[in-house]
């Protein structure tokens, strides 16, 4: 359940009302998607600032309380609720308590929701379980560019593959705001599938090989020739036919078990 923050007494008085109380979402499942594009948006403007954490926690709990801010004193903060139009002064030494229950948002790998549709276009499930393997890799491999080189045509290219956008399809409402979003849950989604095939989707730092455009290719490759047992024939249904969550546990099945054989055998 939502926690019910109340300062209490320890709000300073106010010669309007002698207490307020707040409630805040608690996980990224309790976001609303107008919330979550809020603080997609957060994310966006503040991801690159030094103390990003405080003015997205700052920016989202007055959001999600209603609250307005006048003015900013040494006393505190002057603050209007704009549902009920009650005034307060806010205690700038109880910020740190009430923005604690916030802190999940500064935790997006462990994102667990996304934008829903963008412009009509419906996103795929969260965890990609309906997902064919070759979108999914194609996806990677547009997300993998897009750490190497940073420009925004990769995630756009993701975000298509994401939200099914058919070729030729207007994408201006794919904004800045929208690919940021796009980025944090493929991150996630990444996260998510890690833990969940560890034996073959290992973090790329323990390799102790830099990814580039041609180990992602030979990866990709890779891949595709464990699945089909290097029969080009059955290339067809593993991509197009087969969702990404079977084709890595299958892959995660074959890791396993090379990694047992080192251990009996050594290499």
């Amino acid at each position: 359940m939502p926690k019910d923050t109340r300062t209490g007494k320890k709000t300073r008085p106010s010669s309007l009302c002698e207490k307020m109380s707040f409630e805040v979402p608690t996980s990224w499942e309790q976001l609303t998607q107008e919330q979550l594009c809020y603080v997609v948006r957060l994310l966006w403007l503040y991801g690159e600032a030094p103390d990003w954490q405080e003015r997205v926690r700052t920016a989202a709990f007055l959001r999600f309380c209603g609250l307005e801010v006048y003015v900013r004193t040494d006393l505190g903060w002057l603050c209007r609720e704009l549902k009920t139009g009650k005034t307060f002064l806010l205690d700038t030494e109880l910020l740190p308590s009430l923005l604690q229950h916030l802190d999940w948002l500064c935790h997006t790998d462990q994102m667990t929701v996304r934008i829903e549709r963008v412009d009509g276009h419906k996103a795929v499930d969260f965890e990609l379980r309906e997902l064919m393997f070759g979108d999914y890799l194609m996806a990677e491999n547009f997300y993998q560019a897009f750490l190497l080189d940073k420009d925004s045509k990769n995630l756009l290219s993701l975000a298509k593959i994401l939200y099914a956008v058919p070729d030729g399809s207007d994408t201006a409402a794919f904004t800045e705001v929208i690919l940021t979003g796009v980025f944090l849950w493929f991150c996630a989604v990444k996260q998510l599938l890690g833990r969940w095939f560890h034996n073959f989707l290992k973090p790329a730092g323990e390799s102790g090989t830099a990814i580039t455009q041609e180990s992602q290719y030979e990866s990709t490759q890779a891949q595709i020739r464990l699945l089909t047992k290097g029969d080009v024939t059955k290339q067809k249904y593993i991509l197009e036919q087969t969702d990404t969550w079977t084709a890595l546990a299958e892959l995660d099945a074959l890791a396993k078990d090379v990694e047992e054989t080192k251990r009996k055998y050594g290499k």
